[in-house]
């Protein structure tokens, strides 16, 4: 192998240019040495390198262990040779975070303040800190200059917790220890909830007294280097206005993302489809979840409940009879701030008899069943536990993915013998992360099945022979071969896959007659399949996003429906104000199947 001669030094004129050989530094003959590497297709040994460069032996021994030492190159093991090493992406993800990554905002950074009319900001990571590198105001042609160079801890700011949440769990955890923050379980949590729901909230007041709304920015390989900032004054950045800058936001940062090289998705929910709406749709209750989730009906109870993935909130809503005064937590009105719209019902439709409660239980809860032995079981980031109500504390019965950093689990339902079946998730729905487990009522538990990305809605079939399972991302759902007795499940294979234009399906429930009713998000509907996968019936709703449904009522003829407003634009949300509600749908001639307690 030669030695590549073709970018000789370039002498300003009239100087004589030095013989050759001569003054060459330690700081050449490295970079000649990096070259010679990164020209080669294979690890080079040192004997290549010897004669490749030309250097004396003892130097080359000299200079390559300096390289190795300080990551530069590395030495592969059984004579493999010297490849470039490490140390080169991290110097090259630092060019990227910063001077590039303000390149590629430029255009965008100005688009969004006009869009919001408040001051926009770019934050880098700079070890523990957050470091402002790039700011619009409002009202101003030219960029905005006081607030860069301003740095502080990543957990002080919106912009900091955005690019934490957006980290591998490893480095996150580096950087708490490192920033004396790795036992704040509420930071933790905070940091939870912003990776679920894709941006981040002041922790407090900013370092210049304002407050803001942050989402991350990421690289290519996926992992958060950088954050866009909408930063306003506390009386005019509400949570409320937060959360609805959201989608504006997320799509400023994702451009920038974009344009930048990194990672980046779409977002938006298709227009709303022409054909009419649902005839018997009414909504129930006040509340306008950011992610309304799995529904379930109690006839214990004569209650339905449901949750709030991304407030986080359990909520009853107790149908018929009497109502049961429980005590709850006073409710902020931050997350469910309500939007302009009907509030409770539908167009000329009568409300049923129902009381509402809503319970913040402090944590990030996905899931909630009837248990047989009273109470519910929940689905937290800390595993699975008991919740018999918001006096007492819940109890731990399993957690299969303990040990799992970034993971929560997402949807689940118990089969006729009272075996929960859940899904897990990462938090940030990185892809293939998500398993499948059974939990017996005995806390035991099994991973059945792997590789998922937003595992979703569960359903047996009324005989026990078939399981259904969805994986969201994919917009698929599954049907496996299922055994009661043994709790096993064989042969998986798609049932339903949903094309783009039609949305991803969500939760589901199973009816008498065997038929999937199947919630689609941004597909404006829910849809009943027979148990071959023919689409016969369509409900239009007046949401983008329901995320599931359950069959409840006395005669399981009424089809509850909850919804989503994470995430969506102020003209999404103008079009659809009742997105994130509870729909309640009446089908005559039409019967659920009961739902089974968790039997533990």
């Amino acid at each position: 192998m030669e030695l590549d001669t073709s970018h000789e030094p370039v002498h300003e004129a009239g100087q004589e240019p030095a013989p050759a050989g001569a003054g060459l530094g330690v700081l050449e003959k490295a970079m000649g040495l990096l070259n010679i590497v990164s020209a080669a297709r294979r690890p080079m040994t040192f004997t290549e390198l010897l004669r490749a460069s030309g250097l004396p032996r003892a130097t080359l021994h000299r200079i390559l262990a300096t390289l190795v030492r300080e990551g530069l190159l590395r030495h592969g093991d059984a004579g493999r040779g010297f490849q470039l090493g490490f140390r080169l992406l991290e110097l090259a993800h630092e060019v990227w975070s910063d001077f590039d990554l303000r390149l590629a905002a430029q255009d965008e950074l100005a688009r969004l303040r006009d869009a919001v009319g408040e001051t926009v900001q770019l934050a880098v990571a700079s070890g523990t800190q957050a470091l402002v590198v790039a700011g619009e105001e409002p009202g101003s042609a030219a960029p905005a200059a006081s607030a860069l160079g301003t740095r502080g801890a990543l957990t002080a700011s919106a912009a900091g917790l955005a690019i934490l949440c957006g980290l591998p769990p490893p480095r996150q955890e580096a950087l708490l220890v490192a920033l004396g923050r790795a036992d704040d379980a509420a930071l933790r949590h905070e940091l939870g909830l912003a990776r679920a729901r894709g941006y981040a909230l002041s922790p407090g007041r900013e370092p210049d007294g304002r407050v803001a709304v942050a989402a991350p920015v990421f690289d290519v390989e996926g992992r958060a280097v950088g954050a866009v900032a909408v930063v306003a004054p506390a009386e005019r950045l509400d949570a409320a206005r937060a959360h609805a800058l959201s989608a504006p936001l997320i799509k400023a940062a994702r451009t920038v993302t974009h344009n930048a090289g990194g990672q980046a998705m779409s977002l938006a929910p298709g227009a709303a489809p022409e054909e009419p709406l649902a005839a018997d749709w009414r909504s129930v209750g006040p509340a306008r979840a950011l992610l309304g989730e799995g529904p379930v009906w109690s006839p214990r109870d004569l209650t339905l409940y449901w949750v709030d993935i991304l407030a986080p909130a359990l909520h009853e809503e107790r149908v018929g009879g009497e109502p049961v005064a429980v005590l709850a937590a006073p409710r902020p009105a931050d997350t469910n701030a309500a939007l302009p719209g009907a509030a409770g019902a539908g167009p000329g439709e009568a409300l049923p008899s129902s009381a509402g409660t809503e319970h913040r239980l402090g944590t990030m809860i996905s899931m909630a069943v009837p248990r047989a032995s009273g109470g519910l079981l929940v689905a937290t980031p800390a595993g699975l536990m008991g919740w018999s109500g918001p006096e007492a504390p819940m109890t731990p019965v399993a957690h299969p993915e303990a040990g799992r950093a970034g993971q929560r689990y997402n949807d689940g339902k118990c089969d006729r013998l009272g075996r929960l079946w859940v899904g897990s998730m990462d938090l940030g729905a990185a892809p293939h992360r998500g398993h499948l487990y059974r939990v017996d009522p005995d806390g035991r538990w099994a991973r059945m099945d792997s590789g998922f990305t937003v595992p979703n809605g569960l359903g047996f079939s009324p005989d026990d022979r078939r399981m259904y399972f969805t994986d969201t991302d994919r917009r698929t759902v599954y049907e496996y071969d299922f055994d009661l007795t043994d709790g096993a499940i064989s042969a998986r294979r798609p049932l339903l896959v949903l094309d783009a234009r039609e949305g991803k399906p969500d939760g589901l429930t199973v009816d008498a007659e065997g038929c999937l009713w199947v919630a689609v998000w941004d597909g404006w509907h829910v849809a009943r399949y027979s148990p071959r996968g023919e689409l016969l019936q369509r409900l239009r709703l007046p949401v983008p996003r329901p995320t599931s449904c359950c069959f409840g009522g006395a005669r399981l003829q009424t089809l509850y429906v909850t919804s989503a407003r994470v995430r969506l634009d102020a003209a999404t949300l103008a079009t659809a104000p009742l997105s994130g509600a509870l729909f309640a749908l009446d089908l005559p001639g039409v019967r659920g199947l009961p739902e089974t307690p968790f039997a533990g």
